[in-house]
């Protein structure tokens, strides 16, 4: 698909229109397709349109898209589908809140995480008692999982495969293996982080919004610990992430340069 599709999200109210509105109006060299995803049923409403229409809004359209977890699969790919059969080398910028299933709904070109100035480690990252329930949860998830998927080739079934063997519990050692390896290290990082920051660790660019929230002496703490976070993935061969901690205002000029030449490269349409 020629369309290059950068999804926006981050917890609510945190300056993600904003910066979006900054992005059009200063770095789209050509009018990008808007898209803002709501969950059905949320008290969030589209907002009214202006009594006196402007001469320019910046977009080459504006959709507002309702979902719900098993239709996003289908209606976000249709929607960017019709969009590529009108402007095939378009830019799309998609807006959502921290939904996860939104994150794997499609294969963005390119992720943006904004999110507000944190006043205490906890409101990014989990304590370790609710951070070692969580682990337990995911395992047992991944157990109920696995034992349905391969409770389809039933032990009563005449064509069944070799029967399992047996496996000793797993010992220490190898649970430190395991959570030093690539999946386990993605595993243990998604356990740390509270469920609306989860999107952090896969953004090309994470933007701390410090108009938004408030700054305490935990303040920099959080984002000594989110900065470690994101040096230990990529030094595990995984996406590279920049952060930047700086005001979000709806006009280019007020953004931080660094952060306008890392947003440059997502606004110069498909290819």
């Amino acid at each position: 698909m020629g369309l290059s599709v950068t999804f926006i999200s981050g917890p609510r109210r945190s300056g993600k229109s904003a910066l979006i509105q900054a992005m059009i109006h200063g770095l789209y060299k050509n009018e990008p397709h808007y898209i803002r995803l709501v969950k059905s049923g949320s008290d969030k409403h589209a907002a009214k349109p202006p009594a006196k229409p402007t001469e320019k809004c910046g977009v080459a359209s504006a959709r507002w898209m309702e979902y719900d977890d098993d239709q996003i699969f289908a209606i976000l790919p249709e929607a960017l589908s019709a969009i590529h059969k009108r402007d095939r080398y378009g830019s799309v910028v998609v807006e959502a809140d921290a939904d996860p299933t939104l994150r794997c709904a499609y294969p963005y070109d390119h992720r943006v995480f904004v999110m507000p100035l944190p006043a205490s480690v906890r409101d990014v990252f989990r304590d370790t008692s609710h951070a070692a329930r969580e682990l337990q949860r995911v395992l047992d998830d991944t157990a109920a999982f696995a034992s349905e998927i391969f409770g389809l080739f039933g032990r009563d079934r005449d064509d069944a495969c070799d029967p399992s063997e047996e496996r000793c519990d797993v010992t220490a050692t190898q649970m430190r293996g395991f959570l030093y390896s690539p999946l386990g290290d993605e595993l243990a990082t998604r356990i740390q982080l509270q469920q609306p920051y989860h999107g952090l660790v896969e953004s090309d660019v994470i933007v701390v919004n410090e108009t938004v929230g408030q700054r305490s002496p935990d303040t920099e703490e959080c984002m000594r610990r989110v900065a470690r976070l994101l040096a230990r993935l990529q030094g595990a061969g995984q996406r590279r992430s920049e952060m930047f901690i700086c005001p979000i205002t709806d006009k280019s000029a007020d953004l931080d340069r660094q952060l306008l030449k890392a947003l440059k490269p997502m606004c110069e349409g498909g290819k």
